[in-house]
């Protein structure tokens, strides 16, 4: 299936998803494509469904209704020993890092490896090193997590994200905490990973509309857990839906709905 906005084909697709905690529904019959190789960013107000929507990617839950795929593979017909193998598709970028604090940054970049390969040590440290380079921390190795600012800390957990070559890249609000200089630096840094691995496919959760129209190639946005608009930046930034309007600028153009968050 291709994807209209990019004309690239599909990487994930939700079909008709809906999933609900009692008698909140927070996606609702979502249909979704996220387009192979490109920087797709899913906004929204707080509540919208955009994390349940991460969390039913990654198969760490299943929806009440409807398909979501992987590539070609069907994860929601998956049993839970498929789905481990699936996730093992994925590196995972967490808003506040999720760094071990009992580590160092070379022991938090590695600690994937060490989990989940067999590869010598010598390999782990070429592999490592190389990725800390990467990511603009090159000497920064034996660095205590707790000597991190917070730009570090994102950029240690873009590295150990990347480091078992993920075909699919999840990013949880990477720019939450920055100020404006060094949110634009890490947008820099995700478009120059992208840049580099152009397979690599990549979804955004994000608030940052500054993010949005400095690297994005797809944008959708939701509402009550389902897509209201998607496009590219510059057609969300064009948009004549009050809602999207509303999103973009930060206008209040009604009273607040609380149950929106």
């Amino acid at each position: 299936m291709i994807d209209v906005v990019t004309g690239f084909a599909a990487a994930i697709r939700f079909e008709g998803v809906t999933k609900a905690f009692g008698s909140h529904v927070v996606l609702r019959n979502l249909d979704l494509l996220v387009p192979r190789g490109a920087i797709t960013f899913l906004i929204g107000r707080s509540g919208t469904g955009k994390s349940v929507t991460l969390k039913h990617i990654m198969g760490l839950m299943r929806p009440d209704s409807g398909r979501i795929f992987v590539g070609d593979d069907e994860i929601t017909a998956m049993r839970e020993r498929e789905l481990r193998a699936t996730r093992n598709r994925f590196g995972m970028v967490f808003q506040h890092a999720a760094l071990f604090d009992s580590m160092d940054v070379f022991d938090n970049v590695a600690f994937p490896l060490r989990e989940h390969s067999r590869d010598s040590e010598a390999k782990v440290r070429s592999r490592v090193l190389d990725l800390l380079a990467s990511v603009g921390l090159k000497g920064a190795e034996r660095r205590a997590v707790s000597e991190l600012s917070g730009g570090m800390r994102k950029r240690v957990g873009l590295a150990r994200a990347l480091v078992r070559e993920p075909e699919f890249l999840l990013y949880d609000e990477p720019t939450t905490g920055l100020d404006p200089v060094l949110a634009a630096a890490m947008d820099q840094l995700i478009l120059e990973t992208q840049r580099r691995k152009p397979a690599l496919t990549s979804l955004i959760i994000s608030h940052d509309m500054s993010a949005v129209f400095r690297i994005a190639d797809k944008v959708a946005m939701l509402r009550d857990g389902a897509v209201v608009v998607e496009g590219t930046p510059q057609q969300i930034r064009e948009s004549s839906d009050p809602l999207v309007v509303q999103f973009v600028s930060g206008s209040l153009l009604g009273p607040i709905d609380a149950s929106q968050g």
